[in-house]
Formats: structure tokens, sequence, C-alpha cells
């Protein structure tokens, strides 16, 4: 690792952010990376005890003011100032925040999908793979992060990573406690697309999906 990894590091912890990884993203198309090669994925997770919380409510309903929310704003806020950081230094970045989506044009809003998803940055990581709930499942935290990224032509140590395959195996939790049954019949793998997996416009983001998944239970009580 680079002097200049350890500086984005270094600020991003005191940030509070639980993990950093830099991927190489030369491999996607110019879409997606927009002719940038590396990508800097951070993660917060969310707290065990909001988790707890709604795991003891059958009624809860999210909303704009819990936890979940305010810790994905706080993401994009980080991956705000690192881009800003990484531009005052010379250097091309975007932020992939809600905000800087918008800015850049790179978001549908009706059909709900960005050119490059936090999930698959996250799945060059090597740090985890996606679930039977459509969402990035890490060892230590289960599927309770939030997810942001910054792409840039900083001059990055970065690697590309195997990327790992479903563990779900024959768990279907997830897809028993969705209310809506949004969550389709399909494990992700290359080649299936995210409508395969989920309806979004089904979803309510309850986040039962995300709380009783038996990785996310095992960090509640670990």
């Amino acid at each position: 690792m680079n002097t200049l990894n350890l500086e984005i590091e270094q600020f991003l912890r005191s940030e509070n952010v639980d993990f950093v990884h830099f991927i190489n993203i030369s491999r996607l198309n110019k879409q997606q990376n927009r002719g940038l090669p590396y990508a800097i994925l951070i993660g917060i997770a969310i707290n065990s005890q909001f988790i707890k919380g709604v795991s003891d409510n059958p009624h809860y309903i999210h909303s704009t003011t819990d936890e979940y929310a305010q810790t994905e704003e706080l993401v994009g806020s980080i991956t705000d100032k690192l881009a800003n950081l990484l531009i005052l230094n010379g250097f091309k970045a975007i932020s992939q925040s809600d905000t800087g989506l918008i800015a850049e044009n790179t978001f549908d809003f009706s059909t709900k999908t960005s050119i490059l998803p936090h999930k698959t940055i996250a799945m060059l990581s090597g740090l985890g793979y996606i679930g039977k709930n459509n969402l990035f499942i890490t060892t230590k935290y289960g599927a309770a992060q939030c997810l942001g990224s910054v792409l840039t032509n900083a001059p990055l140590t970065a690697y590309i990573h195997k990327i790992q395959s479903s563990k779900c195996g024959n768990c279907n939790i997830c897809r028993n406690v969705c209310p809506q049954k949004a969550l389709g019949v399909k494990n992700w793998n290359m080649n299936v697309s995210r409508d395969e997996m989920i309806n979004v416009y089904k979803c309510t983001a309850c986040l039962k999906c995300l709380v009783y998944c038996p990785k996310t239970q095992a960090y509640i009580f670990s």
C-alpha cells in the first residue's frame, strides 16, 4: 500500500468509517467506471442496538429519520468530502453519493438504478457476496452496513479480487420474512439481474431481510 492509500485510509478512519478497500475497476466498461481505473469503497456498520430494536418490533416501518437512513446519509457526506479532497490535490474523483449521482445524472429514478452500484464495487473488493436478499453480506457485519464509493484516477495501490459466490445455501429466511414478497427465487451470480432477485417497486425498505439474515443476527448477538 502506498503513501496516498495510507493518507486516504487515515482520513476515512478519522471519519469513523468501519472499513476501507481500494479496488481496481479498470475491467469495467467506460460507462460504468467513467474512464477512471480505481474505486475507494467505504462502509459504516449499522448499530447493533438499532437492529435489535427492529428485530423486536414486528410492526417496524422504515423512516428517513431512523438510524439506517442517517447512516446512509453520513456515508454519502463522507464520500463527498473524500472526492473533494482528491480533486483539490489535482486528481479526478467522483463521489457516488445520492447528491453526486443526481448531479452527474447517473441515477434513473424510473427504474431505481445507477450506472455502477456500490454493491458491484463491493463484489470486486472480495469482501463479501450478494445474498438472497439482494444485499451485500460480509463476514463481520452480515447485511448490516451502508456502503459508499468514490471513483478516481489517483495513483492508488489497488487490486483485482476473486468474486465470491453466494454462501446462503438452503437458507430462505429473508424471502420468508418479506411482508411484500418482493424477493425472487433466483440466487445471485454474474448472469442474474437485479430484477430477477427483487421487485424494487414492491420493496418497502422494512429492513426485515437485512435484520433476520443469520449473518446479521450473528453480528448483533456477537
